[in-house]
């Protein structure tokens, strides 16, 4: 581990085991462990909660900093490998996590860790094979269902797209964008043929009553669910190929 930054050292750090001048059963660690189980943990309790929380601000974790080897990370992964939950621990970790609202700075700070980082092949390859065979109850899919209707869905921008399209956006204009821009898609540069399918034409400022053609471009399927997110960049995105035509 590299670490060269000053800090307190840790309290138990040189301990090994148990002090031999005091035994400790079997029976008195159960009960020792039972007493803290739960509601009985003081430490859960908001009072002794905020008091920790206002004795630690300000004060410099002494792991902070400090860089795992890529020895020491292949260790940890090795000895957690056939780990898994039990269905009670499940339920109380669900439990624990019921009623807890994320803040948005929180999600912002989560988004900005999460930016850059690429997932491998392989890595996608052992989370697919990790879910598949996993059905969702009827229960479970309609919870999911009702979270992200109207307001609550994360893409949700007032209602905007049950907008209606000016009446100059019909058929013969959309092929003419079409051919425009040789019946590829703009994105993935896919033809019509390798779709099996006729190209959607995308608002690309998202404003359905502008049908200037310099406004509308051709893309697939695929890549017009793609363009939900992130509306900024794609804007810019296609401004820059729009130039080019």
């Amino acid at each position: 581990m590299e670490n060269n930054i000053k800090k307190r050292s840790a309290w138990n750090k040189g301990l090994k085991g148990y002090n031999k001048n005091y035994p400790r059963s079997k029976e008195w660690c159960k009960k020792i462990s039972e007493s803290k189980l739960g509601d009985k943990n003081p430490a859960k309790r908001p009072e002794v909660r905020e008091k920790i929380s206002r004795t630690l601000k300000g004060r410099v974790s002494n792991r902070k900093g400090v860089k795992l080897s890529k020895e020491t990370r292949e260790k940890m992964s090795k000895a957690m490998k056939g780990f898994r939950h039990t269905e009670e621990s499940k339920r109380k970790m669900s439990k624990a996590q019921k009623g807890k609202v994320i803040s948005k700075e929180w999600r912002r700070k989560i988004s900005e860790a999460q930016k850059g980082k690429v997932i491998s092949e392989e890595a996608k390859k052992k989370m697919s094979i990790a879910h598949k065979g996993k059905k969702l109850s009827e229960e479970h899919k309609r919870k999911i269902s009702e979270s992200h209707k109207g307001e609550k869905a994360y893409q949700w921008l007032g209602g905007k797209s049950f907008e209606p399209y000016g009446l100059e956006f019909n058929e013969d204009l959309k092929e003419v964008i079409r051919n425009r821009d040789r019946r590829k898609c703009q994105i993935c540069d896919k033809t019509e043929l390798e779709n099996k399918e006729k190209l959607s034409i995308h608002h690309i400022d998202y404003n359905k009553k502008n049908n200037d053609p310099k406004n509308l471009i051709s893309i697939c399927r695929k890549c017009h669910r793609r363009t939900n997110d992130d509306r900024e960049y794609w804007i810019k995105y296609f401004s820059n190929i729009g130039r080019k035509h």
